[in-house]
């Protein structure tokens, strides 16, 4: 799918007949969704550009996610976007600024440009060139990511309140804490991802105006406290996988504690079973009457015994 947007006399419009498309100039905004690789070189050959490969838009050197020349700037950075197993993937976009078109490729529906759409729709007179419409994409991207950052946050201040002595300790709450540790890296793979690439913004040559480049370091700081977001996450995530694996520990000595308890109970009786089982001829009790309800009485009070000593000594 392409989506071209022009800046006419008054607004900017969206060009609604891409067959007959043929004049370039005034175009804001060229925007390749899941392109076929007759629309993308249609493109190529209509403005003069030339878009990156998947995998170069995939390489994480410096020199691969942002390149400046003197008449294109390229900006490549990762989206994290839901899938179809609720969990979260990463998608590349690649962002061509030349003169004052950008041009941007990707390969999946991003929440970012349709928001950027919208702002285009209601606010036409704002846009004047792609510089600012490449902005407001990042800044609909940051947004969305300190909103992931937030839900990350209540989930886990919900999984904090169900952690306590009586919870079910379950395989399930281990993997849940470790799904969030997953999602909570790949938000700051993704923020410093586009730290790198805005920091190199506000480094180039001429690209920006002084507004432009005012609201690059405005997104540069929202970055920084997204960064110092996540590295609180991770560190009441490490929090509550200890105080789980301590609340296991503790669950684990309660049963062996049971069992040391009910196997000392039965020592006492099981001594005095083993001296009357003897074999032996001269033996008192053997003939006696109430031998067997004495021997029985013993054990019975042998075991009380034993428990008595324990709650004596706080051992239960």
């Amino acid at each position: 799918m392409i989506r071209i947007f022009q800046l006419d006399e008054t607004s900017v419009r969206k060009v609604r007949d891409i067959e007959s498309f043929s004049n370039t100039e005034r175009t804001l905004w060229v925007d390749l969704q899941n392109p076929s690789p007759s629309e993308i070189k249609r493109i190529e050959e209509k403005f003069d550009v030339d878009f990156l490969s998947q995998q170069e838009q995939l390489e994480i050197e410096s020199s691969s996610r942002y390149i400046e020349e003197d008449d294109f700037l390229i900006a490549n950075s990762n989206f994290l976007i839901p899938d179809a197993e609720q969990r979260y993937v990463t998608v590349p976009v690649s962002f061509i600024l030349k003169d004052d078109t950008l041009f941007t490729y990707r390969n999946a529906d991003l929440k970012s440009f349709a928001d950027t759409v919208k702002r285009i729709k209601s606010r036409r007179a704002v846009f004047s060139d792609g510089a600012q419409i490449l902005i407001s994409i990042f800044e609909s991207r940051i947004d969305y990511d300190a909103d992931l950052i937030e839900m990350v946050s209540s989930e886990i201040k919900a999984i904090n309140r169900m952690l306590d002595l009586d919870a079910t300790l379950d395989r399930e709450m281990l993997l849940n804490i470790n799904d969030y540790q997953e999602l909570t890296m790949s938000i700051r793979e993704n923020v410093v991802d586009k730290q790198r690439v805005i920091s190199a913004m506000i480094r180039s040559d001429g690209w920006f105006n002084e507004g432009e480049q005012q609201r690059l370091r405005t997104l540069i700081k929202d970055i920084n406290s997204l960064i110092d977001h996540t590295n609180f996450i991770f560190e009441r995530l490490e929090f509550l996988q200890n105080t789980y694996l301590g609340l296991i520990d503790l669950e684990q000595n309660r049963v062996v504690k049971i069992f040391t308890v009910v196997s000392l109970v039965f020592m006492p009786p099981t001594l005095l079973a083993s001296i009357w089982g003897m074999n032996f001829d001269e033996m008192p009790e053997i003939h006696w009457k109430y031998g067997y309800v004495f021997a029985i009485a013993m054990m019975v009070f042998a075991s009380a015994l034993t428990l008595w000593i324990f709650k004596r000594k706080n051992w239960l």
